[in-house]
């Protein structure tokens, strides 16, 4: 699974627009705090490539990371957790307009 979004000029940081940048979750992580409710959290990072077909020396157009409620993340659609990482970012008010491919 991974996402299709465009990025603005405005907010590429290569100063051009990526129409249908294909972003993926490089690394999803389940955080536990001390001393905090809710106790654990997620960290999602996500990478952007104007190829929907990277490899490993593909260079990265776009870089995100989100951190969320381990709750609001359980809740989200999906039949696995990456499934539900995915439909979470999806949600964000920055990926407003993205599709799953």
């Amino acid at each position: 699974m991974a996402i299709q979004h465009n990025i603005a000029e405005g907010a590429s940081q290569y100063g051009i627009a990526f129409n249908n940048a294909y972003y993926r979750i490089v690394t999803a992580a389940v955080l536990r705090q001390r001393g905090t409710d809710p106790k654990f959290s997620v960290m999602i990072d996500l990478s952007a490539y104007a190829t929907a077909t990277p490899n490993d020396d593909t260079r990265e157009v776009d870089f995100k990371r989100y951190s969320a409620n381990l709750a609001d993340v359980e809740d989200a659609s999906g039949s696995t957790f990456m499934d539900k990482c995915y439909a979470w970012v999806m949600a964000q008010d920055d990926m407003d307009g993205s599709t799953a491919v």
